[in-house]
């Protein structure tokens, strides 16, 4: 079998079908833990009385970043650019007051913009922090890696004149 015929055999799509899946999870998981931050700073402000509603909650505050938000940015893309990237902070915010005015009941109650602000600001941060860790490892291989090869890489053996 020729190369071009393995690949056409091989089994497309798992991996990207995998990094989704976690990027899912991940993104719920810093949404549902800024929100409860949030919710610890001002407890008048942000109510969850209901599990299943707050479950809810970050999903639709994640399917509405995944739809809405790239319409947000590019409207607003203006406001972003003058703020120098402060602007999305408000336009986190307004996800965030929209998708708990959607959930039906008492379950989930952000009181006011102000609160849902105070939400995007702490779930932007936490974002930021891992973010950044997962740079720094990623340098630390990198570097560890150069430094077992002995500071070579394969294409050093040629001079570029």
């Amino acid at each position: 079998m020729s190369p071009d015929e393995e690949n056409q055999n091989k089994p497309r799509g798992f991996r990207i079908t995998q990094r989704v899946e976690l990027h899912f999870l991940r993104t719920c998981l810093l949404n549902a833990l800024g929100l409860l931050l949030a919710w610890a700073i001002l407890p008048s402000s942000i109510v969850f009385t209901d599990f299943l509603s707050f479950i809810i909650l970050v999903v639709l505050i994640w399917f509405m970043n995944w739809i809405l938000r790239p319409i947000l940015v590019v409207f607003t893309l203006p406001f972003i650019i003058f703020t120098m990237g402060v602007g999305m902070l408000f336009i986190n915010a307004v996800i965030i007051y929209f998708a708990a005015r959607l959930i039906p009941g008492n379950g989930v109650v952000i009181g006011s913009y102000w609160a849902a602000l105070l939400a995007s600001f702490i779930i932007s941060v936490m974002s930021w922090g891992l973010e950044m860790a997962r740079s720094e490892r990623s340098i630390r291989k990198a570097l560890s890696r150069n430094a077992q090869d002995g500071g070579k890489d394969k294409d050093d053996d040629v001079i570029d004149v």
